[in-house]
């Protein structure tokens, strides 16, 4: 039997998928049925009825169980006695649909747009979604060009009602669509809107403190069809057609999601998802929407800056490039090439980094170059080069037959959109989650099955779940024998590891460690994904590389690891070889490996330093005890931060939004952005600061574009053959037809590139065997009294980037100390209390929050926080530590 369907709508053929919905189907031929409450991601309602539509079908001859034919020979057709919503109702075999042909759906169009208007008001002079309204076109389109209701009469609402302090709504404009509810409740997985009362007096309500709470809320912004929600940030800032949409893409995480940037007069107006079904699909968070105006900070550095005595004052570019060299060149001269040294962020796009490697090891002479620190240096991987994500996964797409584990990663604040995926994929398409952290997280509520493991237990954890694959029989024979190595070498180290050993280790009982394992490794695919919570063990790593190689969840597309690496190009440094210890491409250095950052700000060894688009002083004492001592010290940044304050030479480099580039995210997509708004004057490409630092050190590069960078490392660099600019901005065909904005939300147009991704070794069957790892895990210490304190990674923290928002200031978080209600009553505190937290010599003095989210035994302290209490406690690149809690 054919999955097929034939239809007709207003006299044309169409065939689709059985259980297309009408309207879906008749946008196959370009027949748009005007909606309201329709939206393709979201279940449809039939709220609005603006989609009303005659429907016929073949009339059956009840005899004979044939469809009944008229006197020419054709199907008999029977229609409804009344109009349908065609967002409601699936197609069938012989259907005829009238839209435009049908008199009563037109004037039922009619009818439901004079509804809508007798109490919408008339100010789209004003409202910020005139020009890009489906209101507005729809009347035109639809309306019936006049009104006979009273004007008197209309309803009158608030117009600035505060449904949080970032989403305003105007209660006149709203036409109960029921869009922003069903998104909260079907996509973001945050319930936090209702509609209150009935008829004309319904309206939007937030029911949560504080108000609309939520990490997605712009997004409802986006799809309101009527300009009823607005955000404080672009509230009244620009008409739609006075803004240019630029392609760009989101550097406040590893997802990649693609933004547009509508500029006017130089300046960035508004940030709007760009669709990317692979990565972002519609949506973007809100730290992503609203954390852009660094880009125009008044605070930006605009010139060149360079020590005299004590004091930083300006240079041109020339004298800066040279002192640089000169100081550069006498300590390599005086302490050989190795007494320097070069942190770079990972910030920085792809062409950035991969100059700045090429200055030191290639002009300088050194491997001294790294990009773990800050928040890079609590984790970092190369299982992505071995196992990562087989190419066109499709997060968006996976379901039923899949499982995912995550372990270790709160990915609603650590990567919010790659939540909204893994989630959708278990409550809409039926994949199996299984969620293994040390506390609770949103994804708990998603979940099939919840891990929870002692804070330290996580690769104990993975290697229990390995070792009950192989016990229980359930390893992919043919692909261990074909693609790896040392099969039973792991198989005789993974006896320790047996999950009645490693249960009262993690917590977790062995019956329900094998249940986990059953269920991954007999599951059609199975991707693992791993966060900053899991710590950052290289036998977590190789366990969980094992795991997927063991039961051949590896190699192929909707398969394999996503580690949730913290930066925006955090895969892009380690791809681009900015360690000390590895090449571009993955490939090990042979000889003489370099200090790593850690190293390099505490062995005394390096004389000079160059830093760019980092900031270490802040993180440790230690770092700016080392950063004070050195001969000579050259900072490139945006802003003038602790570390910069401490330079010899400051140089000032161009924002995203100001240049062009492109990002590695999680997924090793490859993806570019493009310049948007004008930079500082005096403001230099990353990229070409490093050039002008090898011209003046005896260079000859002839650099003149990020695309003539990128154009090289796709002839030195293997796994980025073929990723010229060419291809990573040709645009692409859309999986999901949207031609027009009433469908989705959005009105501007821009390039839907959907990005390259590099081939792993697993993919590659010309490559050599993969070896099956196993390292020792630390021995869990469970003799030590007081708390855990871990420290993770929450949305709105301090960063420097986040800072320039002043639109998210009240989300900023303070540092503070959350318990469990149980310990909070243990020790006598309160919410508000302060508390004096200790560990080896060190000492913060912090407020207490009692958070439910909290395990017994553990407390929280968020990590990149003004002063970094939490990285004082546990240090640099730690995650957790035992530490002693006094109420002061």
């Amino acid at each position: 039997m054919s999955d097929k369907v034939t239809l007709t709508i207003d006299g044309v053929q169409v065939t689709v998928p059985k259980g297309t919905l009408i309207v879906e189907a008749a946008k196959q031929i370009d027949n748009e049925i005007p909606v309201f409450c329709y939206h393709g991601k979201m279940d449809p309602v039939g709220m609005c009825r603006m989609c009303l539509v005659e429907v016929g079908q073949p009339a059956i001859d009840r005899g004979t169980g044939k469809p009944e034919l008229d006197q020419d020979g054709n199907p008999v057709v029977r229609f409804f006695p009344k109009p349908m919503t065609a967002c409601t109702t699936t197609v069938s075999e012989g259907m005829v649909v009238k839209v435009d042909t049908s008199e009563a759906a037109v004037d039922d169009r009619k009818a439901v747009l004079e509804f809508l208007l007798t109490s919408h008001p008339l100010d789209c002079p004003v409202c910020d979604k005139g020009g890009e309204c489906p209101l507005q076109d729809l009347t035109v389109r639809h309306g019936p060009g006049n009104s006979r209701f009273d004007y008197e009469d209309k309803q009158h609402f608030p117009k600035r009602y505060p449904l949080g302090d970032l989403i305003v709504l105007d209660m006149e404009r709203c036409i109960i669509c029921a869009r922003c509810v069903r998104f909260q409740q079907e996509i973001a997985f945050d319930p936090v809107l209702a509609i209150e009362n009935r008829g004309r007096r319904a309206h939007i309500v937030s029911y949560s403190k504080p108000g609309f709470d939520s990490h997605y809320s712009g997004n409802t912004t986006d799809i309101c069809p009527v300009g009823a929600l607005t955000t404080r940030d672009f509230r009244f800032g620009a008409r739609a057609w006075e803004m240019t949409n630029v392609p760009s893409l989101c550097n406040h995480c590893g997802v990649g999601c693609n933004t547009v940037l509508g500029t006017r007069s130089g300046t960035i107006r508004r940030v709007m998802p760009r669709q990317n079904e692979t990565v972002n699909e519609l949506w973007i968070c809100d730290k992503g929407r609203f954390g852009h105006h660094f880009n125009g900070s008044p605070n930006r550095l605009t010139t060149p800056l360079v020590r005299k005595g004590d004091d930083l004052v300006e240079a041109t570019w020339g004298e800066a490039l040279a002192l640089i060299a000169k100081e550069f060149g006498d300590i390599k001269a005086a302490h050989g090439a190795d007494a320097l040294g070069g942190i770079a962020g990972a910030h920085l796009s792809n062409e950035d980094l991969y100059v700045f490697q090429k200055l030191f090891r290639e002009v300088i002479g050194t491997n001294n170059i790294d990009h773990r620190v800050g928040l890079s240096a609590a984790l970092d991987d190369t299982t992505a080069f071995t196992v990562g994500v087989g190419i066109d996964t499709n997060l968006g797409h996976v379901g039923k037959g899949t499982t995912i584990l995550n372990i270790g990663a709160d990915l609603d604040q650590d990567a919010p959109i790659l939540y909204l995926r893994v989630a959708g994929a278990s409550v809409k398409r039926g994949a199996h989650v299984i969620n293994a952290g040390g506390r609770r997280t949103k994804l708990d509520a998603q979940a099939q099955t919840t891990l929870r493991y002692r804070y330290g237990t996580a690769a104990h954890l993975a290697l229990g779940l390995l070792a009950s694959v192989v016990k229980q029989g359930l390893s992919s024979d043919d692909w261990v024998k074909s693609r790896t190595t040392g099969f039973a070498d792991l198989e005789k180290a993974l006896q320790n590891y047996a999950p009645d050993k490693v249960a009262d280790i993690t917590g977790i009982e062995a019956d329900v460690i094998d249940a986990a394992a059953k269920a991954f490794a007999e599951a059609e695919n199975g991707i693992i994904i791993f966060g900053l919570e899991a710590g950052n063990d290289p036998a977590l790593k190789a366990a969980l590389e094992a795991l997927a190689l063991v039961t051949g969840h590896a190699g192929k597309a909707n398969n394999g690891l996503i580690a949730v690496l913290p930066q925006a190009n955090s895969r892009g440094a380690v791809d681009m070889g900015i360690l000390p210890d590895r090449l571009p491409g993955y490939k090990p250095v042979e000889t003489n490996a370099g200090l790593s950052a850690q190293e390099m700000l505490q062995s005394g060894k390096v004389k000079g330093l160059l830093i760019a688009a980092a900031d270490p002083a802040p993180d440790s004492d230690s770092y700016k005890q080392a950063l004070e001592q050195l001969d000579f010290l050259v900072v490139q940044e945006l802003f003038l931060t602790e570390t910069a304050l401490l330079a010899d030479v400051v140089l000032p480099a161009r924002g995203m939004a100001e240049r062009d580039g492109s990002y590695t995210n999680l997924e090793r997509r490859v993806q570019t952005f493009d310049t948007a708004v004008p930079a500082p004057p005096k403001a230099w490409a990353d990229w070409l600061i490093f050039t002008g630092i090898a011209g003046q050190m005896g260079a000859d590069w002839a650099y003149a574009s990020a695309d003539g960078v990128m154009a090289e490392i796709t002839q030195r660099v293997s796994l980025y053959a073929g990723m010229g600019f060419k291809n990573l901005t040709a645009p692409i065909s859309l999986q999901r037809k949207t031609e027009h904005y009433i469908y989705e939300g959005m009105s501007f147009t821009a390039d839907v590139r959907e990005g390259v991704q590099w081939a792993t070794a697993a993919e590659n069957d010309s490559s050599p065997q993969i070896p099956l790892r196993f390292v020792e895990p630390a021995k869990v210490k469970s003799d030590e009294k007081g708390l855990t304190l871990v420290a993770p990674r929450m949305l709105y923290d301090g960063g420097r980037l986040l800072a320039e928002a002043e639109t998210v200031a009240a989300h900023l978080l303070e540092p503070e100390l959350m318990l469990s209600g149980h310990d909070a009553r243990k020790m006598g505190l309160a919410n508000g209390d302060e508390v004096t937290v200790s560990q080896n010599g060190a000492t913060v003095t912090v407020p207490v929050r009692i958070n439910r989210t909290v395990s017994e035994g553990v407390a929280l302290m968020p990590r990149n926080l003004a002063g970094r209490p939490a990285e004082k406690l546990v240090g640099p690149d730690g995650l957790y530590s035992t530490v002693n809690v006094e109420k002061s």
